[in-house]
């Protein structure tokens, strides 16, 4: 299979290489070159730091060495979507169902919705891959995919052609889509899981944070909460879009050449964006208070596909903070991320030790924890406000507190 590639820059589509894939025995095999006119593009950019320009080609066994492209791949939750798909397809058609490839995930999430502005095509150009014929949905839909998402996970025969179209392009094991609100802006719906207990209202709890995150001076992207039949789901402006425009990202996992499942530090993102961030000034500091509220509330997926970054024209750009959730109970913690190489507790003392390693001096970072610690103190009003139950607030209570204690601790 052979594809072209391009990369949306300022709203242009631009040429920028070509990807073919081989799959002998059973094992996928693929390549990807940049085009000889993308390199004298006077705004070519390298699509990610193990794909810098030049000349030659790039090899991989899937699309694990070119991790510009595994950015825009389904996860989890994508993945089950389109094998699905393609399970009910073959019983419709009575063939063989096909084995889906890395390549073939890659082309099979909807172009619309595809993360970044990384668009593949087929080998002449003439069509995008793949093309959703039925469009996004709206966000009135919500209910129906909701539903469409309960039965996903109950019944292996349901029918998830209305989930691939909204849905198959994004990260993640949680089930979620993409739609379009009233404005026709892109926005992604995360929906609970169908086993979730009311006590648990994991979307709901993420806006909370999100929410005293902002009060804290971070960077998040615009969202909200409603409810659907008393559950929440929570709705999230897509940062990788400015209106109709799409913008170039990578996640963190790509930014530090890292691999899943394998362990790393905010430190190896803090040295990429000193090689490689457009304002080093902004983002360190920016990164340490992430880091650091982080600990306060025991985000402990905060893995490296949970951190992102943004071209814009000069650089990567930190991206606005996302999949940010509390953890319930006031036990020791550990982050999927570390503050230092070989130091996982979410402890704030750790994060003030490492702040002079993102331009954040003992004294500015005593002031933000003191400060972190009073925002935090209004968790109970947001989330009554938020409708979230008294037993849900109940069981997140611990982590708060012991949260706020552990920051007030450093002053």
């Amino acid at each position: 299979m052979e594809c072209l590639v391009t990369v949306q820059i300022g709203g242009q589509d631009i040429s920028c290489g070509r990807l073919f894939q081989n799959v002998r025995h059973g094992e996928e095999t693929t390549t990807f070159s940049y085009d000889p006119s993308y390199l004298s593009h006077p705004k070519a950019f390298a699509l990610c730091p193990d794909m810098p320009l030049g000349p030659g080609t790039f090899h991989s066994s899937g699309l694990r060495n070119l991790r510009a492209f595994e950015d825009c791949m389904p996860d989890r939750w994508g993945r089950n979507l389109l094998m699905r798909s393609e399970r009910n397809q073959a019983r419709l058609e009575q063939r063989t169902e096909r084995t889906l490839f890395e390549a073939d995930m890659l082309c099979g999430v909807s172009d619309f919705t595809r993360q970044g502005a990384l668009r593949i095509w087929s080998p002449d150009g003439r069509e995008a891959l793949a093309k959703e014929s039925a469009g996004v949905p709206r966000e009135v839909e919500l209910p129906a995919l909701l539903s469409s998402a309960d039965l996903a996970v109950e019944d292996l025969n349901a029918d998830v052609r209305d989930l691939v179209a909204a849905g198959s392009s994004l990260g993640g094991a949680r089930p979620k889509a993409s739609i379009q609100d009233t404005d026709g802006t892109l926005l992604i719906a995360k929906f609970p899981k169908a086993s979730e207990s009311q006590a648990e209202d994991v979307c709901a709890w993420e806006h909370v944070c999100l929410r005293l995150m902002k009060a804290c001076g971070i960077a998040v992207p615009p969202s909200r909460l409603t409810r659907i039949k008393g559950r929440s789901v929570l709705l999230l402006a897509r940062f990788d879009r400015r209106e109709k425009l799409r913008v170039p990202y990578i996640s963190g996992l790509t930014a530090v050449q890292g691999d899943d499942g394998e362990r790393y530090s905010y430190l190896e993102l803090a040295e990429f964006i000193e090689e490689s961030g457009s304002n080093p000034d902004r983002d360190l500091p920016e990164l340490w208070r992430r880091a650091a509220f982080s600990c306060a509330v025991g985000n402990t997926d905060n893995h490296l596909r949970n951190y992102g970054f943004l071209w814009n024209g000069s650089g990567w750009a930190l991206s606005p903070a996302f999949d940010v959730n509390p953890t319930p109970g006031d036990n020791q913690k550990y982050l999927a991320t570390a503050l230092d190489f070989d130091r996982p507790e979410a402890d704030p003392r750790i994060a003030l030790e490492v702040s002079d390693y993102f331009r954040v001096s003992e004294d500015q970072a005593k002031a933000y924890m003191r400060k972190t610690a009073h925002v935090l103190e209004a968790w109970p009003a947001i989330a009554r406000g938020e409708g979230i139950s008294e037993a849900s607030i109940q069981r997140m209570s611990s982590n708060f507190q012991s949260g706020i204690a552990s920051l007030e601790s450093t002053s």
